[in-house]
Order: structure tokens, then C-alpha cells, then sequence
């Protein structure tokens, strides 16, 4: 069978790699051409990883995904994966953590603890939470570079005869047939899965993104020369901040965007961001940083209605899949659920069976 993986992210090539270890027979073609690497999310992105989430179904391929890379010396030589603990914080009430910390415990037995913040037994790095707060601690977490495991595996691939195409495609129809390529790559595909990140709806011909359920999002951070001591990687759901260290010794720091319906190819920092990441930086890790000595990075993702990286069907009868929407933090469970939706394509196409609109996790 012939599949065309459309993404020069990790999306893309984790997808293509799994595809490649299922069934060593099939004719696999990366697409990597769409757009520049350096501006992508993969490229952006801190690349924080832990096995806690809010919702089981994240939390589950959050813990497996990072069970496996902290079992392969390959992977994490790969990806080039720093365990430098992880906290995350969050409002009391929120979720039923006990429930959650039970599945990361079950992948990664030992690693986590959770409390209220002042209940634990080392003092919380971070200041002025609200009374209450809960605290999940992660000895196995910390982050990985996601530019580097795309490079690697995408270096793997073109071992294992995977077609490595640098060729920009710049739309796919419905059925299948691919535009801005060679006649001889624009067609004959079994299965087409789009999985370019924020370029996804923009790939997606004669489709309305927002009926798809897809809309992108600015992400933005800042590298900053000044390490807060005590901390790892961390996110603070009760002020939005979350950063973890630089090999340098400086640390990312970030708060979310509120800007949606962006352009991936033309999103630049927003000045007044920073301005607001500096407010909650003094806040919860009393630093006071000069904005003269921050590097900002502006880029997008894509994100779908039903959170969560996974395989979704495009429409009935059609042979195009995407591969994206993971909400900001695909980094997170990109290898299980690369895993997952390699062996579910496989299973389709070799049954024949296309369309339906089900996310296939």
C-alpha cells in the first residue's frame, strides 16, 4: 500500500516512523516541503513532558509516552531528554486528581507525589499561589527538544527507505490528489494524512477549517538569562506561567495567548505579552526581569474542538486523514499517540474501510 504523511513536524515524522515499524512492506512518502521548519510549532516549542494531565484520556498517553522515552536510551538520546522534575499546580476542585495520579502511577510507578502546595514536603518554588492549591510533583518529567527527535527520526526514516520528499505541497482535495507537486506524487495514495500543525486547515481544500473543528493559536515565550533556583519544568494552571530550564543555564517562560485565527506564516511576538508575563513572572517567582535581556519567539499550533492529538477522518469515502490538533502540548503524548494512530490507518486502509468523522486516539 502507498501512504503520504504530509508535516515536516514531529507530528509528521513520528507518524511516518510508526508506519514504517508496523509494516516494512508499505510505501511510505514524507512530505516535509509545505513550509519552514524553523518558524514550525516543532521547532518552537519548550518540549516539557510528564505523565499528569487533567483529563484521563491526555493523562494516559501523556504517562505512556513519556514511560517510553525514559525506557529507551535510543529515544532519549533522540530527543535529547533532560529529566529535571516537573510541577504542576492547579485550582483545588479542578479535577479528581487522586484518579488522575493513579494512571501515571500505574505507567510510572514512584515518579509522582501530590499535595496541597503547603502541605509539601519542600517548599513550592513558586509564590503567592492561592490558598489550597494543589501540587502534582513528577520525579520522571522535565523536557526534550522536539526539533531534535523530528531531525533524528526523519534521519531514521530515510534509513529504512521511507521517501523523504522536500517537495512544497500547498493543498490536498478530498480525494486524495495532492497540489504544488510532482504529477508523479500527486496522486495514487491509499491514504493521505495531513499532519502539518497550523498549516493543517489551510492544507485542506474546498473545507471550511471551523466545520472541521480546527482553528489555530499564537504560542509565544521567552528565553530569559536568569534561572529561578529550585524549579524544573513547570506549569501553573492558577496564573497561566509555565517555563523549564535552558541548557545555557537561562530558563523559557511563557504565559498563554489569547490570539486565535492566526496566520502561521506571519506570526510575530506580541510586545504587550511580554509585558503581562513579566507582571506574573514578579508574582510567582519574584523575579523582576529587564525586558532588554529577553529573547521572545512568536510561531502557532493547531488546535480541534476535541482536544488531543489524534487521527481524525476528513469526510465519508475520502482517503484523507489529519494528524494534528493537539492543543499545544503534542510534545507530550506524541509518541503514543503516533503509535495508536499509525496501527489504526493501517488497520483501515487494509480493510478498505474510509470516512466517518470519528477521532481515532
Amino acid at each position: 500500500m502507498s501512504i503520504a504523511v504530509i508535516g515536516g513536524g514531529i507530528a509528521g515524522a513520528a507518524l511516518a516512523w510508526r508506519l514504517r515499524l508496523l509494516d516494512p512492506a508499505s510505501d511510505i512518502t514524507l512530505f516535509v516541503g509545505h513550509h519552514s521548519v524553523r518558524g514550525d510549532a516543532t521547532g518552537a516549542s519548550g518540549g516539557m513532558v510528564r505523565g499528569f494531565e487533567t483529563d484521563a484520556e491526555s493523562c494516559v498517553a501523556a504517562t505512556e509516552s513519556l514511560a517510553e522515552l525514559v525506557a529507551s536510551p535510543v529515544l532519549r538520546d533522540w530527543a535529547d531528554y533532560r529529566e529535571v522534575g516537573s510541577h504542576y499546580v492547579l485550582e483545588p476542585g479542578d479535577v479528581d486528581v487522586a484518579a488522575l495520579a493513579s494512571i501515571v502511577e500505574a505507567g510510572l510507578p514512584g515518579s509522582l507525589t501530590w499535595s496541597a502546595v503547603e502541605d509539601l514536603s519542600e517548599p513550592c518554588p513558586l509564590r503567592g499561589l492561592p490558598q489550597g492549591a494543589v501540587a502534582v510533583v513528577e520525579r520522571q518529567g522535565g523536557y526534550f527538544s522536539p526539533h531534535r527527535l523530528r531531525t533524528s527520526i526523519t534521519s531514521e526514516l530515510l534509513r529504512s527507505r521511507v521517501v523523504v520528499s522536500q517537495e512544497p505541497v500547498t493543498g490536498v482535495r478530498p480525494d486524495g490528489t495532492l497540489q504544488g507537486v510532482d504529477r508523479v506524487h500527486a496522486g495514487g495514495f491509499r491514504a493521505v494524512v495531513v499532519a502539518a500543525g497550523a498549516w493543517t486547515p489551510h492544507l485542506l481544500l474546498d473545507r471550511d477549517p471551523a466545520a472541521d473543528g480546527f482553528r489555530t493559536k499564537a504560542i509565544q515565550y521567552v528565553r530569559c538569562p536568569v534561572a529561578p533556583p529550585g524549579l524544573g519544568a513547570f506549569t501553573d494552571e492558577t496564573s497561566g506561567l509555565y517555563g523549564r530550564p535552558l541548557a545555557d543555564g537561562g530558563f523559557l517562560l511563557g504565559v498563554p495567548t489569547q490570539r486565535w485565527g492566526v496566520d502561521p506564516d506571519g506570526v510575530g511576538v506580541d510586545p504587550s505579552l511580554i509585558g503581562t508575563l513579566l507582571d506574573v513572572v514578579a508574582e510567582r517567582l519574584g523575579l523582576t526581569l529587564n525586558p532588554s535581556g529577553l529573547e521572545g519567539f512568536g510561531s502557532a499550533d493547531c488546535y480541534h474542538r476535541e482536544p488531543g492529538l489524534a487521527l481524525r477522518d476528513l469526510e465519508r469515502a475520502s482517503p484523507v486523514y489529519t494528524f494534528t490538533g493537539g492543543s499545544g502540548g503534542a510534545a507530550k503524548t506524541v509518541l503514543a499517540a503516533s503509535r495508536t494512530a499509525a496501527a489504526r490507518l493501517l488497520d483501515r486502509v487494509a480493510t478498505g474501510h474510509a470516512g466517518g468523522s470519528q477521532a481515532q486516539r
